[in-house]
């Protein structure tokens, strides 16, 4: 063997000679050149560059000198093997670029152990959009996700997800409703009518929605979270429909926009009775008789909301009420609507179940809208003002006639595009009446003097400050 290498070698010899002496032809190496380095000294970010400035690979680097990633050039463009590996020096991807764009077929990987390479994702790309069928594995090697796409890009079949213990987790048509923040195209066949399910642990049903053009229109279906071991014994909790919101004011589907309720939406208990029934237009307005109902079907309580014409728009004016968390039969929020789509005008009385503990509270101050926590006895208070014309929130909260029926907290909400925030001064009090603090906010933020005191009036803290992650002026209390 050792006498035929060397022959071979001796057959090219003159070739190597001739392109010395009659051409001078040198052969160009790309040279590693590091652009970042680690603050231990390492290596971080480097090149591989030939003599002309053509990039042949990059590379980055852990801290540790085992490579993280390393990516091939050509043209100065990403063409090539792509590869990403662990701290561990594990592969954890292995992809193709070409001309700059992702091609072909890109695998992750899972990292169980040193050299045990278990899939985690399989996905393929034409022209840098993807391709055929993607799947996806939980680490214990159950699928995860199904996932396809015609030759253009385009989401198309039907996609699914599952959960690790291997029950469905996801299914459906409705591609552009399958992930909050993910943008997903469907292929123009898959823009009509689609659906779009998802399950519990236990295989159980939790949502079943209609799709038109890409997004939740039609019957819609939510039900409540099943424990039982037959997870086909569904509970509805609320039913109705969905339109499409075509401008500021009007819903209209099928068209372009956001989905809204319309017609008629079901509220209903875990134990199948019916609890609330509420009317839309079919531009999603609230219209005509709310109803609530005990679990023998007895009426609780009506609502009615009427339409009017104010400037230039149809609006809705009535009022809305919620029952509490720990009864199904007990009212603990009302909301008033005025010529508004958001809460508006004034509550002239009250519709709360427990109103007559805080009978020294309730029409003392102008209220759009009052509601009780669950677990607390304070009564919250707001007022909106002139509604969506307003720049202010008023909130308040009381004690109730037991403990005194004081005021608890007063405290002023900034309207804005970017959603409430507090604006103003914010103040406690004990139940005693005394001042508990004092507190100025700007825009959602604390800005100015905050003072601080005990159940006796005494001051216990004051500082100036000047916003979030900004200095702060401690003033020591003067002894008294």
């Amino acid at each position: 063997m050792r006498g035929k290498i060397f022959s071979t070698f001796l057959t090219f010899l003159p070739l190597l000679g001739t392109c010395g002496v009659l051409y001078g032809c040198t052969i160009e190496h790309a040279e590693e050149q590091v652009l970042e380095k680690h603050v231990n000294g390492t290596k971080k970010t480097s090149v591989w560059v030939y003599p002309d400035g053509e990039i042949l690979k990059r590379n980055e680097w852990y801290d540790n000198g085992i490579k993280e990633f390393e990516i091939q050039y050509k043209n100065n463009v990403p063409h090539g093997n792509i590869k990403r590996w662990t701290v561990l020096g594990d592969v954890a991807l292995d992809g193709e670029y070409k001309n700059g764009k992702r091609e072909g077929t890109w695998t992750s990987y899972f990292v169980e152990r040193l050299n045990s390479r278990r899939k985690e994702a399989v996905r393929h790309y034409k022209d840098d959009h993807p391709v055929g069928d993607w799947e996806s594995w939980h680490f214990n090697g159950n699928k995860a996700s199904e996932e396809h796409y015609d030759e253009n890009g385009n989401a198309t079949g039907v996609w699914k997800k599952w959960h690790e213990n291997g029950n469905p987790q996801q299914e459906g048509t409705c591609h552009a409703r399958w992930e909050p923040n993910r943008e997903i195209k469907s292929a123009p066949e898959m823009s009509k009518k689609s659906y779009l399910k998802r399950y519990s642990m236990n295989g159980a049903l939790l949502e079943k929605f209609t799709c038109h053009k890409n997004k939740l229109y039609g019957p819609f279906e939510l039900y409540y979270e099943n424990f039982s071991e037959d997870p086909k014994t569904e509970r509805i909790r609320i039913k109705g429909t969905l339109g499409f919101r075509l401008d500021e004011t009007t819903f209209y589907g099928p068209a372009s926009g956001d989905s809204a309720l319309i017609g008629t939406t079901e509220y209903y208990r875990a134990d199948g009775t019916l609890l609330k029934q509420e009317h839309r237009t079919v531009t999603g307005q609230r219209d005509s008789i709310w109803s609530w109902y005990d679990e023998n079907g007895k009426l609780l309580r009506e609502s009615k909301f009427i339409i009017e014409t104010y400037k230039g728009f149809s609006e809705n004016t009535g009022i809305s009420y919620g029952t509490c968390e720990t009864s199904s039969t007990m009212f603990c929020a009302e909301t008033s609507f005025f010529r508004s789509p958001i809460p508006s005008g004034l509550l002239k009385t009250s519709g709360l179940s427990d109103k007559d503990a805080y009978k020294l509270s309730i029409g003392k101050f102008p209220a759009t809208l009052r509601y009780i926590k669950a677990g607390h006895n304070l009564l919250h208070e707001e007022f909106w003002g002139a509604g969506e014309d307003s720049t202010q929130i008023e909130e308040r909260s009381f004690y109730p006639d037991s403990m005194g029926g004081g005021m608890a907290s007063e405290g002023f909400w900034q309207r804005n595009l970017d959603g409430s925030k507090r604006h103003g001064v914010w103040r406690n009090w004990y139940p005693n009446g005394i001042l508990k603090d004092s507190l100025n906010y700007i825009n959602g933020e604390r800005v100015g003097e905050q003072f601080g005191y005990d159940s006796t009036g005494k001051l216990t803290i004051h500082k100036t400050e000047a916003g979030k992650n900004r200095p702060v002026i401690m003033h020591l209390p003067v002894k008294q």
